[in-house]
């Protein structure tokens, strides 16, 4: 008789606004992401976003995601926008919906705002975050990024 695996238990998640305690596990969570250790400053720089458009995913009395947000006007329609700076989940957690999770809050947060859309920056060759995007009924927007190489 074959036995059955035991089907995974959901894990309970909280996603909340972030706070600066919440920085150096969200840095952690990069690092294992990249491979890179990168410091920054409450303005976020390198990673990007704004403390107060910023959220994570908790379960399990520790950080398990984050998005790093902030809030612009858009040059080209004069309209006020989200960016989503940053997402970015431990990898030992990822297929539990925790992206999914972080944008429904960061989105909900920016309707409170009164914010027009929000838009996310992305490699055209990001094979794992179109897709995701996509699922999340982001679509393509007009810009496109032309870059000049400098010689040195």
């Amino acid at each position: 008789m074959e036995e059955k695996a035991a089907p995974r238990q959901e894990l309970q998640v909280n996603i909340r606004s972030m706070t600066e305690g919440d920085i150096e596990e969200v840095l952690s969570i990069d690092r294992k992401i990249t491979g890179k250790n990168r410091a920054f400053t409450y303005d976020f720089s390198p990673l990007g976003g704004e403390l107060t458009m910023s959220v994570v995913a908790e379960a399990e009395g520790k950080i398990l995601g984050f998005l790093l947000g902030q809030t612009s006007t858009s040059s080209y329609d004069a309209a006020d926008i989200a960016l989503v700076q940053n997402i970015g989940v431990d990898p030992e957690y990822l297929h539990h919906h925790i992206g999914s999770k972080l944008m429904q809050f960061f989105t909900e947060c920016c309707k409170k705002r009164g914010l027009d859309s929000i838009h996310a920056m992305v490699r055209s060759q990001d094979d794992q975050l179109i897709p995701f995007l996509k699922s999340l009924e982001f679509i393509e927007g007009r810009l496109v990024e032309f870059i000049k190489p400098l010689k040195r």
